[in-house]
């Protein structure tokens, strides 16, 4: 799954006004790799920034969250690709696949693909890549441990992938996009233990993969830049007639929002992945909708509740809690138009189809301070010493502190603004700014009262998102789902019922969905606030033709996992300015 790519908000704006003068001027103060990677063609480069934060100091695709941009994607690929805007996978490494009866999987490798050291993909290579996962740090070990997946073999031309009488859908079809599918001939060098905890240490001719790209420079943990050449042998060329149009695809790591911005106000960033003030959308910048909400949305944004503790373990009051919240200011003062609400139950604007209306218009929110100070009365909530703020049904007091991490301006503004609603209501709310190693710590411990989280992304299914809000058992850290340390063994299994139930199978589907609907707005675990915007500006000195509401519905994203959707076709579909 995905972490939360970084806010800016208008406090960094200022000190980036400062950065475009200087990067204006030039890149004199940037480091060797930097100023080398700014060397090449301009006209045949891509330059993007938004995706690297930590040093690039890994090409290991069988470590989580720690490898280079576009290692997966450009240079490994997938057995299939999925398009979250039509809900359709992309046959890939794989040309087709079938449940062939309710326990085997078949896969249909593609033919005639070379590695880029000459030798041929074949389906041992692919059963290979799955069985990796078996590794218990690899980032899809939940294939081998949650699915019901029992074996994987390859068979003539085909993958075959035998399942337990009861076994997952939504999950396998999640990591049918996600497995990075590598060279067996190459892996195989080293020992499970080695690919669990070290990077390699790859060279340029020892990265082998079959994807556009081919590793070129900047490997390395000193190295501010990764540098990607165009693959002229990729299979797709030749079989779906495409080719990416940019040589070279240079990653800048970010030192911070500010800096990043000021190299795209200066013309050295093309594709620009992090967040920025509307006010930065002007002249040949351009963003994926015309108008506001300008961007794609990309995940929900949550008000994680500990739920261990009181009163945040009553529903009522975390009920009242949600509809104190005046979300529209948030995106106001936030983002100036950047985001949109979420829905009361959390989904996506690419599942609005799955949404029931009739169980939203029954079971959901709104905001409304009169009808939080209703809530709050009712069930035993009253402010019995006037100072205006509400007791516990026992006569303690409620203090309850909000957290977000410093820095992070416009999550920052939005915690305030929540304190100033939940005031409205008669709730205590203090704020807080831990740093974020801090936060995520304490979170995963359950060391908080409130905090914000957003680090679910887009995916082929609404089952990633009721994984994350409910997966048991609870474990002393909680470090990918379930932070609000909500039990309930009933809600748990109707996720796990839709984890067994078929896409295919439309009205099963649909009413599992139904179910979890309802299950979540009566007893609101955690309450969606908006949806963080896929941030996305386009610089069209150089290139144009980027994906846009009316042409080009690509994911428009450098982020992990979604080169693998569908943002690889954003550079396919791209055209040099000065063709």
């Amino acid at each position: 799954m995905l972490t939360r790519k970084r806010g800016g908000g208008a406090a960094a704006i200022a000190v980036a006004l400062l950065v475009v003068i200087v990067a204006s001027i030039g890149l004199s103060g940037a480091g060797a790799s930097q100023r080398s990677a700014f060397a090449l063609p301009r006209g045949q480069t891509l330059y993007m920034s938004g995706n690297q934060w930590s040093p690039n100091n890994d090409v290991n695709p069988a470590k989580n969250w720690d490898y280079v941009t576009g290692l997966v994607g450009f240079n490994y690929e997938t057995a299939f690709r999925y398009d979250p805007m039509k809900g359709t996978f992309i046959p890939w490494l794989a040309t087709s696949g079938k449940w062939t009866d309710k326990t085997t999987y078949v896969m249909n490798v593609r033919k005639n693909v070379k590695w880029t050291d000459g030798k041929t993909l074949t389906p041992a290579d692919v059963a290979y890549s799955f069985k990796l996962a078996k590794i218990a740090t690899h980032p899809q070990h939940p294939l081998w441990t949650d699915t019901g997946l029992q074996g994987v073999n390859a068979k003539g031309n085909q993958v075959i992938f035998k399942f337990a009488k009861s076994h997952s859908y939504q999950q396998f079809d999640y990591y049918r996009y996600m497995v990075a599918i590598v060279p067996q001939h190459v892996f195989q060098r080293w020992s499970k233990t080695e690919l669990a905890t070290a990077n390699l240490n790859l060279t340029s001719g020892k990265i082998v993969g079959t994807g556009p790209y081919m590793y070129q420079s900047g490997y390395g943990a000193s190295s501010e830049t990764v540098t990607w050449k165009k693959n002229t042998n990729w299979w797709a060329t030749k079989q779906l007639g495409i080719k990416v149009a940019p040589t070279y695809v240079v990653d800048i790591s970010n030192s911070s929002n500010a800096a990043a911005l000021g190299n795209f106000a200066a013309g050295n960033i093309d594709l620009f992945n992090n967040f920025a003030p509307k006010s930065a959308i002007r002249g040949q910048t351009k963003t994926y909708y015309s108008k506001a909400p300008w961007h794609l949305s990309a995940n929900t944004v949550w008000l994680f509740p500990n739920t261990t503790q009181k009163p945040l373990n009553d529903a009522v009051f975390r009920r009242a809690l949600a509809t104190s919240i005046d979300i529209s200011q948030i995106l106001d003062k936030a983002y100036q138009g950047l985001a949109i609400k979420a829905s009361p139950t959390g989904l996506l604007p690419i599942w609005n189809k799955y949404v029931d209306g009739q169980t939203v218009k029954k079971y959901g929110f709104s905001y409304s301070t009169p009808k939080a100070k209703q809530l709050l009365a009712a069930a035993g909530y009253k402010d019995t010493n006037g100072d205006g703020y509400v007791e516990n049904k026992d006569g303690s007091a409620i203090n309850l502190k909000i957290v977000c991490p410093n820095g992070w301006s416009d999550w920052m503004t939005a915690i305030q603004v929540i304190q100033s609603s939940a005031k409205a209501a008669g709730i205590h709310l203090t704020v807080g700014y831990p740093d974020y190693g801090t936060m995520a710590d304490d979170r995963g411990h359950g060391r908080f009262d409130l905090l914000l989280g957003n680090d679910r992304q887009m995916s082929n299914s609404p089952w990633t998102y009721y994984q994350y809000i409910y997966q048991l058992p609870l474990s002393g850290n909680q470090t990918t789902a379930n932070y609000e340390r909500f039990t309930d063994n009933a809600a748990w299994k109707e996720v796990q019922q839709l984890d067994k139930t078929p896409t295919s199978d439309k009205s099963q589907y649909q009413a599992q969905l139904t179910v979890l609907q309802k299950t979540f707005l009566q007893k609101l675990p955690a309450i969606p606030l908006w949806y963080n915007g896929m941030w996305a500006m386009f610089n069209t000195k150089y290139w144009t033709n980027w994906p846009s509401s009316s042409q080009n519905k690509y994911t428009d994203v450098s982020w992990r996992n979604y080169w693998q959707m569908t943002s690889i076709d954003m550079l396919t579909h791209l055209k040099s300015a000065g063709s």
